[in-house]
């Protein structure tokens, strides 16, 4: 099957009636040791709706497939339970995805599923599968099948080749074994026109427990775009998604409607990787949300703290953009021109001191622990956030320690310099407390993957503790100075 433009024309010649899929977001694999409160804190965190799967359950059941999705991670389902399901459906496929936290669990659980449903063939997909796929298949003799890139028409055309009993070969995006050989196909292109992609298919998730904390909101996360054109060392999005393809205005308020006639949906996460690209179709994607009667629903996305005019943000927020959350990442130059953010710490400053301005909440996300990192250099990075959080009004601010995941420049620059530990720390964060105000806080430590010159895995933790300790404490001055009165920038 050739690819072509129209998902739709692509789905009109395959008949999938009488096939039975179950499509996994695989649940956290739970550390015995660890605490009610770590168990607490990563649940919360847990909660995202797979959109991913959603998407790729649109497609096969519009080409006549019984498709279910179990959204195990959300649900903080054990596996036991999920294969419990499995058993009791007796799927022909299961497809599970996986980012790089979720390996071990998504692994234990196509072991688990294999052995007792011998018949049912596993296919795993996502983006460690897309950079790690021949070792993934070489390795793990459950696997039948992994896919790469976008899964929508990948899947599809793998599940109509194994009933036709067709060329595997042929078959675009996949990798696969035969006998001791791991078989690698072409890349397939990517869909070029998003607009002829179904909604994701938001009915078969478990919606009732997506809720925006801040105020009880049913919210979903809804994707305008796919790809991103900066190249960010750390992230592995450029790699997998090459350049940006973007759905049209009419397309995405469309779907917005049907959200909020369906589903009730009264919050909207953007999950593009930078929403405001094209300036263009911000604005007259902001425009209909007005004159659709569209902008009861508050809504909010990522962006770069370089692309952001008042003229853009003052309409955002005429359309009840509520939050901007920005990968803010350093507060040193050195260290944000060595893995090639773009931009500058003035740039920084301009854009969320003009986003709160705007009447839209700024949030931040920071990392520490990047190569070459000091104990200045991550001081900087901290007290950038207080000053934010104090003089510029930042509503957020959130720490991670810096980890090289498959397919980003930053991986292969740890590999090449073997300063790349196991990636074991994502599955074990210890408990580890602030003192903010007289009160003790729980939060989680992780292990820091990566072998720094200059610093310490103890001495990276307590620098990671500290800056929680001194955001927090930062948002009690506020707050205390504030004590009820509007915030001016």
């Amino acid at each position: 099957m050739e690819p072509c433009e129209s998902v739709k024309d692509y789905i009109q010649k395959v008949d999938l009636q009488g096939v039975k899929c179950i499509l996994i977001d695989p649940p956290r694999l739970v550390n015995p040791s660890w605490s009610d409160g770590i168990k607490k804190i990563l649940r919360f965190h847990d909660i995202n709706p797979p959109m991913g799967l959603a998407y790729i359950a649109g497609v096969l059941r519009e080409a006549g497939a019984k498709v279910k999705i179990l959204d195990a991670r959300s649900l903080s389902m054990p596996h036991n339970e999920v294969l419990r399901i499995v058993e009791k459906n007796r799927p022909d496929y299961v497809g599970i995805t996986a980012v790089t936290p979720q390996m071990k669990s998504a692994l234990y659980l196509s072991k688990l599923i294999k052995e007792s449903c011998l018949d049912t063939k596993i296919i795993l997909g996502g983006p460690h599968v897309h950079f790690e796929h021949e070792a993934i298949i070489r390795e793990n003799d459950v696997i039948d099948f992994c896919v790469r890139g976008e899964g929508e028409l990948t899947l599809l055309e793998l599940i109509k080749t194994l009933r036709e009993k067709g060329k595997l070969e042929k078959v675009r995006g996949i990798t696969f074994r035969r006998g001791k050989r791991v078989i690698v196909t072409p890349d397939r292109p990517f869909i070029k026109d998003l607009d002829s992609l179904p909604y994701p298919a938001r009915d078969l998730l478990p919606n009732h427990i997506y809720k925006y904390s801040k105020f009880g909101l049913n919210w979903t996360v809804l994707l305008a775009q796919r790809g991103c054109p900066y190249r960010c060392h750390f992230c592995s999005n450029h790699a997998m998604w090459r350049y940006q393809r973007r759905r049209s205005v009419e397309n995405v308020l469309d779907e917005i409607e049907y959200c909020r006639r369906r589903f009730h949906v009264e919050y909207i996460k953007f999950a593009d990787d930078v929403f405001v690209i094209d300036k263009k179709w911000v604005v007259e994607f902001c425009k209909g949300l007005i004159e659709r009667g569209l902008d009861d629903i508050r809504w909010a996305c990522d962006c770069r703290v370089d692309l952001l005019s008042e003229d853009i943000l003052r309409k955002m927020a005429e359309a009840n953009c509520e939050t901007i959350f920005f990968g803010l990442e350093f507060g040193n130059q050195r260290i944000l021109d060595l893995c090639e953010k773009g931009f500058t710490i003035p740039q920084i400053y301009r854009a969320i001191k003009a986003t709160k301005k705007a009447g839209i909440s700024p949030c931040g996300y920071f990392m520490i622990g990047y190569p070459t990192e000091t104990r200045e250099t991550i001081m900087d990075t901290i007290n950038l956030a207080k000053d934010l959080i104090l003089n510029y009004g930042l509503d957020y601010a959130g720490f991670s320690i810096v980890t090289p995941y498959p397919g980003t420049r930053l991986y292969e620059y740890c590999k090449k310099r073997n300063i790349l530990k196991t990636c074991d720390h994502l599955l074990h964060p210890r408990e580890g407390y602030i003192e903010v105000g007289g009160k003790s806080a729980m939060i989680l430590l992780p292990y820091p993957p990566i072998k720094l010159e200059n610093l310490t895995d103890e001495e990276l933790i307590e620098l990671y503790r500290k800056a929680h300790e001194e955001v927090a404490k930062a948002f009690e001055e506020r707050r205390q100075k504030l004590s009820g009165k509007i915030y001016h920038v």
